[in-house]
Parts: structure tokens; sequence; C-alpha cells
């Protein structure tokens, strides 16, 4: 039977925490580095895409919410490219 795994919910989550920890980080909500920031978001981009893809991968997994996180993740990463 096919189900979601913690690929799935991980790259779901990644891919969500890089566009609100974006904002806060342009508008000055948090106090970090923007250098370790930068690093932190491109991290959860990265992570996101490969968790992803890893779970599209796997014969036992369901790829909806895989492909949704992928879809996010690009997405976010365009606007983080673009936002800089």
């Amino acid at each position: 039977m096919n189900r979601f795994s913690w690929l799935s919910y991980g790259s779901l989550l990644l891919s969500i925490f890089s566009v609100p920890f974006f904002y806060a980080l342009v508008y000055e909500l948090i106090r970090i580095d923007p250098y370790f920031g930068f690093f932190l978001i491109l991290l959860s981009i990265i992570l996101s895409l490969i968790f992803g893809f890893i779970a599209i991968a796997k014969g036992t997994e369901k790829n909806s919410m895989a492909t949704l996180a992928i879809i996010i993740s690009f997405g976010s990463g365009a606007y983080f490219v673009f936002g800089l």
C-alpha cells in the first residue's frame, strides 16, 4: 500500500520553512547574521529538493506530496535568487 513517509513530510516542511524565514530575515524580524540566514535558506531549499526527488524515486511512496514540495522549493528558490 502506498503512503507518505518522513521523506515527503520533511521535504514539504523544509520547502515551506524557507519562505517565512526569508521574509523575517529581509525585514529584520530576527537578528542573525545575514550570511548565516541566507545559508540556512539555501540549505533548506537544497535539502527539500533532495528529499523530494528521493521520495519520488521510491516505489512505495505516494508522489503527490513530494511533487508539491519540489514545486514549492523551485518557486521559493527562484524567489530567493531574484529577491537578492
